[in-house]
């Protein structure tokens, strides 16, 4: 009966061990391999009582309206992928919409869902709502950067995996980058 109950042990202990490597193996993956954009965002500098300080992304992919290809066919709440190409500044932004991963060789990042961007009362068009908006740091970086964003444009590199999804991988200031995410 203890030797079922220890490899029993062993193997969940084993499971959730592959599961964590797998994760950590994923974002290491992208982190290496994936295609670079870098979007145009604004930080505001919180804190978590759990996890710390943290600097919430206020990324933008550009405007969004209903001349945007696909957008008078998208379903407001369901996932939306975004077609990307590089603006003239060096910040990417969207250049169509979809409801499902387009075919094609063109960066794709998947937003949770496109919502309309309001002022007030007044629709200001939309904007786009990513599957992240925070970026954690130590106090004092998450100070810098809050004082940088009034003063710089401030950026933030993805890198996209092809399916739409992504991760982190750094910060740019001015188009300078100050900051790349650590592998491990």
């Amino acid at each position: 009966m203890r030797g079922r109950f220890l490899l029993g042990l062993a193997v969940a202990f084993a499971a959730q061990a592959g599961i964590v490597g797998a994760m950590v193996y994923s974002r290491v993956s992208v982190l290496q391999t994936g295609q670079e954009v870098m979007l145009r965002s604004t930080f505001v500098d919180p804190r978590d009582i759990f996890r710390g300080h943290y600097v919430r992304l206020n990324l933008t992919v550009g405007g969004i309206d209903d001349d945007l290809p696909g957008m008078k066919h998208y379903a407001e709440g369901t996932p939306a992928y975004l077609t990307l190409r590089e603006g003239k500044d060096g910040f990417w932004i969207a250049e169509a919409v979809r409801d499902s991963l387009p075919g094609g060789t063109a960066p794709v990042l998947r937003a949770v869902t496109i919502l309309p961007r309001r002022s007030g009362t007044r629709e200001t068009g939309r904007q786009a709502v990513l599957p992240f908006d925070r970026y954690f740091a130590d106090y004092d970086r998450a100070q810098e950067l809050e004082t940088l964003r009034r003063e710089q444009k401030l950026g933030v590199i993805l890198a996209l995996d092809g399916k739409g999804g992504a991760v982190i991988k750094g910060l740019t200031i001015d188009g300078e980058r100050v900051y790349d995410e650590p592998l491990w």
